[in-house]
């Protein structure tokens, strides 16, 4: 009761705001409402690249809705096509993302701190705005001394140097960034009376990576092209590295105004050591067509996949057909519907930032997509809103889930469903956005789960909800705030002989934040995170910081 009070709570906060805002803004100007995709960081894109994590938090940053702020919405029918990947950790300072600077002459400097020990420091060197190129760094610093179990001994870190470029010639841009990450983390879900020495239960994670795009710079010819590069390594304290690389190229050719060839070439390898050798390789090349004609917009096409490694000794060719269909019944509603099978890269760089409190020796297996079925209805309501809802079945091979190691408990070992595991899925988003004055989402997923040889979907969310609120007030204060729940995760608690299987209390997260901008140079920022100081839990035996109050300053220069 409780918990559903909280709820109720947050959501009556929620539409009082709204009713607020939209008293003060009137009407909303058409076409300014826009669907963001991806609200839980499971966005597929080609390059298959990971966002940015920290330590434990179980919450998706609210989407960078400045991005689109002074943008009408485009809409077109695209694929719906979410990936299965757990919620990723974050440390809770992270939770409400900073606006996105938009301005790429300014190089700024941010400075912060709160409580539990928590500094932050960015910095952020641009070379300014030119009509050809672009280019800087960013530094960036994160962490807290101290935690929610015996204090610096569940702080964690984060430290990322990055450098990024872009040049636009006549014909062709390219673009390419590299980037050093240290992240910091101590194993701290260990028993309670258990005494420990903080120097056993550390894990450091190095990353480093860097990627390239080419592709055309006009947007007026008929063919289209874009080749791709990534690659990156990452190891820890102990004995596991990992060496990645993904790249590929893509290619579109308009044969007519309503027909467009398409074709992509990919290639994927993965090296994973700890102690043993696993080395991995993935070929995919993927023909299709697109037909946009009398309302319809088709994408067809069919997979062809090669898959080895050396952890099963199996070399595999698999054939997959892909097809998208959507009708536009009216100019503001359309219908669509997919059927798609691929495999889905499942890298240790993943693992790191999906769930660092992993045990060592960890077996690593792509997850093979049999088939998904996808129906859905997207559109845009009034000029002001634009929704996506729908329902999802998919079945899988070599599924991942975490699961409690017993020996030591305060670690988790990544275990497969080698049968099938299948997955129902309802889904749905509504969002609007009003120029530079007022903007929210909404997202919600409800997951059911059905496994073979794995008893349980371990530490796979049942409900994922996210909401996020914004409010420009005169250009000189932006009001923001969020609410995010998960709950139905079921966990395996192996103390005892018995094996329980538990289900988590839900998790409820309310998060507020205030920015001032006390000049075109000058800034304050205030957040309040985790307002109801529930010490939640995404993974078992490891619950999550409490109230966290950041204050600190920016400069633009």
């Amino acid at each position: 009761m409780k918990f559903l009070s909280a709820i109720a709570l947050s959501i009556i906060v929620a539409a009082v705001i709204h009713s607020s805002l939209f008293a003060q803004e009137g009407d909303f100007i058409k076409d300014e409402g826009e669907v963001v995709e991806g609200e839980f960081l499971i966005k597929k894109e080609l390059e298959i690249t990971l966002p940015s994590a920290q330590r434990i938090f179980n919450k998706v940053p609210p989407d960078e809705v400045n991005k689109s702020e002074s943008e009408p919405l485009q809409y077109t029918f695209k694929d719906y096509n979410p990936e299965l990947r757990d919620i990723p950790t974050r440390l809770r300072v992270l939770k409400l993302k900073d606006a996105e600077k938009t301005d790429v002459s300014s190089s700024y400097l941010k400075l912060g701190f709160g409580n539990y020990f928590t500094p932050l420091f960015q910095l952020g060197l641009n070379s300014g705005a030119d009509k050809q190129s672009v280019y800087g760094m960013k530094i960036d610093h994160l962490s807290s001394k101290n935690g929610p179990v015996d204090k610096e001994k569940s702080g964690d870190s984060r430290t990322s140097l990055g450098l990024f470029g872009k040049y636009i010639g006549g014909k062709a841009s390219i673009d390419g960034d590299v980037g050093f990450s240290r992240l910091g983390y101590n194993f701290y879900g260990y028993e309670e009376t258990t005494p420990v020495n903080q120097d056993t239960i550390k894990q450091n994670f190095n990353d480093i990576h860097l990627g390239f795009n080419i592709k055309n710079s006009k947007a007026d010819v008929p063919f289209q092209y874009r080749v791709f590069g990534r690659a990156h390594h990452v190891s820890d304290i102990f004995d596991a590295s990992e060496f990645g690389f993904k790249g590929g190229l893509e290619g579109n050719y308009h044969i007519q105004e309503t027909m467009v060839a398409g074709l992509s070439l990919d290639y994927v390898f993965g090296a994973y050591k700890n102690p043993e050798s696993i080395s991995r390789s993935l070929v995919r090349v993927y023909p299709r067509f697109v037909f946009v004609k009398n309302g319809f917009n088709i994408d067809a096409g069919f997979k062809v996949l090669n898959h080895n490694d050396t952890l099963n000794n199996e070399n595999r060719t698999r054939i997959y057909p892909s097809l998208s269909v959507g009708y536009d019944i009216t100019d503001d509603f359309t219908a669509y519907g997919r059927i798609d099978g691929d495999v889905e890269e499942f890298t240790y760089r993943q693992v790191v930032y999906d769930n660092p409190f992993v045990n060592s020796n960890l077996p690593m297996n792509h997850t093979i997509k049999n088939l998904e079925l996808t129906v859905g209805l997207k559109g845009k309501f009034a000029g002001m809103l634009a929704y996506d809802a729908g329902v999802r079945s998919a079945f899988y091979t070599n599924m991942y889930f975490y699961i409690n190691d017993p020996e030591a408990i305060n670690k988790f070992n990544l275990i497969y469903d080698e049968g099938t595991t299948s997955l129902f899925q309802m889904f749905g988003s509504l969002s609007f956005v009003k120029s530079k004055v007022v903007g929210s989402t909404l997202s919600l997923r409800l997951n059911a789960y059905s496994t073979d040889q794995v008893a349980k979907a371990w530490h796979k969310p049942k409900l994922e909800l996210d909401y996020s609120v914004w409010y420009n007030l005169f250009d000189k204060v932006r009001l923001s705030g969020d609410i995010f729940v998960l709950s139905g995760i079921r966990a395996l608690d192996q103390r005892s002989d018995l094996q329980e299987p538990i289900t988590l209390d839900a998790a409820l997260d309310l998060n507020l934040k205030i920015d001032y901008n006390l000049s075109e140079r000058y800034g304050a920022f205030i957040s309040v995170n985790n307002l109801l100081n529930n010490n939640y839990e995404r993974f078992y035996r490891y619950p999550t910081r409490g109230l966290l109050v950041l204050v600190g300053f920016s400069i633009n220069f």
